[in-house]
């Protein structure tokens, strides 16, 4: 006779509920399917089950309505979705892990099982309200709570904050610089181009006395190739930090959503830099010395992703410069760059100066995106510009000599099989540029140490290990031209979903999908 109770008979899950949840969980890490046949050989690594018990019970699920199965060309059999059944086993939380209700301090690399008690005892029952005290607060809670182990706690403790707690932070803080100053509602802001026309700063070598080529006075290359050998490229830093064209980081109270990410030392995280395949000089040396022979056009030419305007955006911060960008199409006329005629009140006909106009009148770096695709008048209408530094606006009846700071820059997909829709660029306009080649990031270690900075600046958000197999995924995608490319922005976003609490794989598939799917319906 069995000894089982029944008390312990009705403790023991369901098969079909354990598998189901066992199921949802893979179907996570996964990324959304995964082939039956692998369910059924693993489901005993995991759970007491059988191989045909398994496909059993998912057979019959599959009738129930609890398991969604596809059957591709060759007959095998697909999982794409589960309804799990009843609330998550044991057996399942142990396999794979779950959030507890009440958090565990211990996971503070310093926080011992007294400390953790301590800590509660004093009424700290999150770890936002943890990373929200200071250090005097924490320290001889318990007498192994010291000053030290105080800062370590505090340093730790935001990379355990729900990213739903932050997210609600962050958000409330966006919302907060939207508010009117009458109302204290938030609203929205409309800012006419041509209205910035405050011209950027002097160079510093002026304002403060110095040489010109004093290094303090220019852009100095010290990032990437250059980092141990720092190259001085004749770029002038202006010294007019706030003016509202020069890019932000993110901690600055005036910053904007396209803020520049900041470290964990509150500096601007740099760019990856590639070595330009050519010239085999890194790309920011190569373009700041372009940009300080004054007003040289440059066209930088890279995949969508590879950090073109991170670049150029990075450059303008780091020297006070205005960063002016415009997104080129097929509709954009000559009046979109420079401005239209326009009617007064009185009835004339006057000029309005268009956003490209203005940069260059402010002195700001000129950008134009995806050059190539606007219509061949407007791009005909900036050769004297590109010819002789000054520009004829026709219909305005002016001649204009842009600010000594200002600058332009255009940027182009390459022409590959990957962006077979974009437009050539006209011979006689090519020929008026300096080319330089903006490739992916050869080297992983560079990458992975970008992508480091960008995503876990503040909490941990991704494990350097994970980080890694990412970035020599995303380097194999762009090996292979039957693959769809994962860049360096790619990543971020993978990250961005691994935060949101999506496994690693499932967060890489969904963005391989999101690349490919544009060129699978084309």
């Amino acid at each position: 006779m069995s000894s089982t109770t029944t008390d312990d008979a009705d403790s023991q899950p369901d098969e079909q509920a354990v598998l189901s949840h066992l199921v949802r969980r893979l179907l996570q890490r996964e990324g959304g399917q995964i082939p039956l046949e692998r369910v059924t050989l693993r489901v005993s690594d995991y759970v007491d089950i059988g191989e045909q018990a398994a496909a059993d019970l998912i057979d019959e699920g599959a009738d129930a309505g609890i398991y969604t199965l596809e059957r591709g060309a060759g007959g095998t059999r697909t999982i794409t979705g589960v309804s799990p059944q009843g609330p998550e086993p044991d057996i399942i939380v142990a396999a794979f892990g779950a959030a507890a209700d009440t958090p565990d301090f211990t996971v503070i690399s310093v926080v011992t099982e007294s400390i953790d008690k301590a800590l509660r005892d004093a009424g700290y029952e999150t770890f936002s309200s943890l990373a929200d005290a200071g250090a005097d607060d924490l320290t001889g809670l318990t007498g192994t709570l010291t000053e030290s182990r105080a800062a370590a706690i505090l340093q730790e403790a935001p990379q355990h904050v729900p990213v739903g707690t932050r997210l609600a932070t962050a958000a409330a803080r966006r919302y907060a610089r939207r508010l009117d100053a009458e109302t204290d509602r938030g609203v929205a802001r409309v800012v006419d181009l041509a209205t910035t026309d405050i011209a950027v700063g002097e160079p510093v070598y002026r304002t403060a006395g110095l040489d010109p080529e004093y290094l303090e006075a220019q852009y100095v290359s010290a990032v990437g190739r250059n980092a141990d050998d720092p190259v001085a490229t004749g770029l002038h830093v202006l010294d007019d930090p706030d003016h509202p064209d020069v890019p932000k980081a993110a901690t600055h109270p005036e910053a904007g959503d396209d803020a520049l990410p900041v470290d964990d030392t509150g500096h601007v995280v740099p760019p990856a830099i590639p070595v330009e395949p050519r010239l085999q000089l890194p790309l920011d040396e190569l373009l700041a010395k372009k940009l300080a022979r004054g007003l040289v056009p440059v066209r930088l030419v890279g995949p969508r992703g590879s950090g073109k305007n991170y670049l150029i955006k990075y450059l303008c911060h780091e020297t006070n410069r205005g960063y002016v960008s415009i997104d080129c199409d097929e509709a954009t006329h000559t009046e979109d760059l420079f401005g239209p005629l326009t009617p007064t009140e009185d009835g004339l006909i006057v000029p309005r100066t268009g956003p490209a106009k203005q940069a260059l009148l402010n002195g700001s770096v000129l950008v134009l995106n995806e050059f190539p695709v606007m219509r061949a008048g407007a791009a005909m209408a900036l050769h004297r510009l590109l010819n002789e530094g000054k520009l004829l606006v026709k219909s305005h009846g002016e001649l204009v000599e842009p600010h000594p700071s200002a600058r332009i820059v255009i940027t182009m997909n390459p022409p590959t099989r990957e962006y077979r829709d974009s437009e050539p660029m006209n011979s006689a306009t090519r020929g008026r540029f300096r080319a330089l080649e903006q490739p992916y990031i050869q080297d992983v270690e560079v990458e992975l140490d970008t992508l480091d900075a960008q995503v876990n600046s503040g909490s941990r958000v991704v494990d350097r290990g994970t980080l890694r197999k990412i970035v020599q995924f995303a380097h194999q995608t762009r090996q292979n031209e039957n693959w769809p490319t994962l860049s360096t922005r790619n990543l971020v976003i993978v990250c961005e979903h691994i935060e949101d609490g999506a496994a690693p794989k499932a967060a890489v598939k969904n963005e391989v999908w999101a690349v490919a799917v544009v060129n699978m319906c084309g």
